[in-house]
This record gives C-alpha cells, sequence and structure tokens, in this order.
C-alpha cells in the first residue's frame, strides 16, 4: 500500500543496524592511529605531541587521508598503526593550505595483508537525515565507533563542510565520517564546535573535495589551489562574496581590482556561491584560466597568469632573537621563500624579541625602513645588523582575533643575537 501511495519504503531498523555493523568491521580494517610530535611552531599549531586517526585509500601507493592539524604544518615526526599492528613510519606527503585534509605516505610494509582500502563517495554527498558514523580513536579509545545523522552542508572558515550530530572528540580528528547504509566515507572528522550551548554540532571536510586532491596527486600535479592575494567583501550572512574589496598591492595572476565581481569562469557553467566555492573549483588550476568577471558595468573575460600556491609542507620561516617571522597563509604565496604578508608566529619566552615587547601575531610593515618582500631579504638585513653590532628598526602592527590588522603602528628596535632558518 505504501508503494501504491508514492510513499517510500525504508529498510527496517534491524536491517539499518546490519549495515551500520558491516560498516564498522570494515572501518576497522582501513582505519589507522597517527602519532605526531614536533619542536616547531607556527601559527597553526604550537610544538608539542598529539595524536589522530586516518583512513587508507591507496594500498599500492600507501596513501592515508587525514587532517591538515593531524599530519602537522611543518618536519612533523609521524607514526600510524592499523588495529592490532605496531606503529610504523610515516610522512607528510601533502597538507592543504585552505581546507583541514592531508594525505600521508606509509613506510615501505606498514600496510598490513588484512588492510582495506576505505571507500570513498567522490561523487555524491548523503542526504540530510542519512545515518551516519565516525569511527577513530576518542578521547583515547581506540577502534571505537559514535552514531549520528546527516544534519546538512554547512560553512567554517567559508568553506563548504557536512554538519553532523554524530559525535566527534579529540582522537576522532581525520578518521572516516561514514555513511551506514552504503559503508562508504563521506568526510573526514574534523572538528566540534566549542560553544557551551551547542549539542553534538560536529564537521567534517567533505570527501568530495578530497578525491579531487588525490586525482591530482596521481597524475603528478599540484593540489593546491592557486595563489590568491585578493581580498573579497563579505556580505551580511558573513560569506566572503565574488566582488573584490580593494585593487591587491601584490600580484596573484588574477589581475582583478577594487569593485570587479566574478562570474565564472568562462566555458564552465558551474555559478559559485562565494569566493570559497570559486577557490576550490580552480585547484589544480594554473597558467591562463580565463574568468568572466563584471567590470564597471560591462562583462568582460580576462586573462589570468595563476601559479599553484604552496601547500603546508614546504612552510618556513626566519629566526631572529628568538622571533619567528614568517608568511601569514601559504594560499598567499608560491614560493618557499616569498614573505607575503609576514607576520610573527612565535616569540620565544626570555628571548631577545619578547624582552623587547615583539608580540605573536604583530604584522610587519617594514624592517630599516623596507618592505621585506622575500626571506632570504629578511635573512640578509638582519645578518648586516648583526655585523655591524646594530637593532634592527621594526615597524609592526597589531592583529585583532579575526586577523584584521588595527590601524595602530608599533615601533620595536631588536637586537640581533641570532639568524637562523626555522626548521633549521
Amino acid at each position: 500500500m505504501a508503494a501504491a501511495l508514492g510513499l517510500s519504503l525504508t529498510a527496517s531498523p534491524a536491517a539499518a543496524d546490519t549495515a551500520a555493523q558491516l560498516s564498522f568491521a570494515e572501518a576497522t580494517r582501513y582505519t589507522v592511529k597517527i602519532e605526531a610530535s614536533t619542536e616547531y611552531s607556527f601559527i597553526e599549531r604550537d610544538s608539542g605531541a598529539w595524536s589522530g586517526a586516518g583512513f587508507l585509500v591507496d594500498r599500492a601507493r600507501r596513501w592515508v587521508l587525514t587532517n591538515a592539524h593531524v599530519a602537522g604544518y611543518v618536519d612533523t615526526t609521524l607514526q600510524a598503526s592499523f588495529k592490532g599492528q605496531p606503529n610504523r613510519g610515516a610522512r607528510a606527503l601533502f597538507v592543504d593550505n585552505l581546507l583541514d585534509l592531508a594525505v600521508l605516505e606509509l613506510e615501505p610494509g606498514a600496510v598490513p595483508q588484512e588492510a582495506a582500502e576505505a571507500r570513498l563517495a567522490c561523487a555524491r554527498v548523503p542526504a540530510v537525515g542519512a545515518d551516519l558514523g565516525a569511527f577513530g580513536h576518542p578521547l583515547g579509545y581506540a577502534f571505537t565507533a559514535t552514531r549520528g545523522i546527516m544534519a546538512g552542508l554547512t560553512r567554517s572558515e567559508g568553506y563548504p563542510m557536512i554538519q553532523t550530530d554524530t559525535p566527534i572528540s579529540p582522537g576522532n580528528s581525520g578518521g572516516p565520517l561514514i555513511d551506514l547504509a552504503s559503508g562508504e566515507v563521506v568526510g573526514i572528522n574534523t572538528a566540534s564546535l566549542g560553544d557551551k550551548r551547542a549539542q553534538n554540532v560536529n564537521f567534517a571536510v567533505m570527501i568530495t573535495e578530497a578525491c579531487r586532491v588525490l586525482e591530482l596527486l596521481r597524475e603528478g600535479r599540484s593540489a593546491t589551489v592557486p595563489k590568491l592575494v585578493t581580498d573579497f567583501a563579505i556580505d551580511e550572512d558573513d560569506v566572503m562574496t565574488l566582488t573584490v574589496a580593494r585593487t591587491p598591492s601584490r600580484s596573484d595572476g588574477f589581475g582583478l581590482r577594487a569593485g570587479d565581481t566574478v562570474l565564472g569562469i568562462d566555458g564552465d557553467a558551474r555559478e559559485f556561491a562565494g569566493a570559497a566555492d570559486f577557490l576550490l573549483a580552480l585547484r589544480g588550476r594554473s597558467g591562463n584560466v580565463p574568468l568572466r568577471v563584471l567590470r564597471e558595468g560591462r562583462e568582460e573575460v580576462l586573462k589570468t597568469a595563476l601559479v599553484p600556491s604552496l601547500q603546508h609542507v614546504g612552510r618556513r620561516g626566519l629566526a631572529i632573537s628568538g622571533v619567528v617571522f614568517a608568511a601569514r597563509k601559504l594560499a598567499e604565496i608560491s614560493s618557499p621563500d616569498e614573505a607575503g604578508v609576514l607576520i610573527v608566529h612565535q616569540v620565544e619566552p626570555g628571548s631577545s624579541g619578547d624582552l623587547h615587547q615583539i608580540d605573536y601575531g604583530f604584522q610587519v610593515v617594514s624592517i630599516d625602513g623596507r618592505e621585506i618582500s622575500t626571506l632570504t631579504q629578511l635573512q640578509r638585513l638582519a645578518e648586516a645588523a648583526q655585523r655591524e653590532d646594530r637593532p634592527l628598526r621594526l615597524i609592526l602592527r597589531a592583529v585583532t582575533e579575526d586577523s584584521t590588522a588595527e590601524e595602530i603602528f608599533h615601533l620595536r628596535e631588536l637586537p640581533v643575537d641570532s639568524v637562523k632558518w626555522y626548521p633549521r
């Protein structure tokens, strides 16, 4: 009768439970536990040790998907273990500079015979209300499962993510979010809303984005988004629009000006909800990518000269007298030496930088009256000051919690007692 009335028939609760059990049993074969540590600190993560989860996606290449914050952002010592197996070495092959995803490569012989590749839902997103499960190591309880539903698609930092009420705790990060009906992985468990009023408001990176990264890496191509220094305006809903807020002071290859509105990619029928979707659509693309732009009321096609931005594996900084200077965001630079928007990533307690009140997060306006374009330029200035036994003269700007630079400038003099690359 239900079928005759056009109503959809769903699996019985018993059948759904059986499907979930099979999905979690499969997850025990592809999920790994990851142990990580680093002695280096950047704005994305402090030094120390942590753990998380990941899952096998390419047996032949020994590739594991996880979160960027689990893989670490620079010179991280990594180990991974399948259930019932010892820790084996791993290295970060790709750590994204935009979304919280990474690809690790396990050492030869690290994948046991009984391990299986996770099945990825590369071409679909689960429907709202679909049964989902997280698998990982919540609060240290290794290889355990939690269960919930698909709440919808939402935006964190402006980028589309899966929202779920499936419980996600520390230790779940980097592990699979599974469609329990099909057993396919639909997301990478990433974060929980920290608000005390929230009840199981959790987020996962969409596996469709990870599949694009894997495709590019298998082809031997850059998997980052193009370098972007253009600032887009944010609307009343806090969505980053496709209208340019100001003409960039540095080139990123887009050739956009203040007031331009990006309409789309010429020859591509897709429409973009905002700058985040547009940038993700350009992942892996470089060179001449024609853009349709509304400029001064007229539609034009711009010829771009896009270059890939830098991934986190290539992050470098320069440590001067206990102060680590490095680019603000790797999506804004295309080489490890490029300074981009130069900021203070770390100040060693008790160092000369600490004593002279140089604070974490300060943005560098100029050093010795010069704008800094590369870290090598900064190194030369610092070494010259050290030889001449004089301090560097820094003009700095404080930055608010939302990364907005305040229009208050600070003068600091920094004695140069050491200059070294960071990591060494």
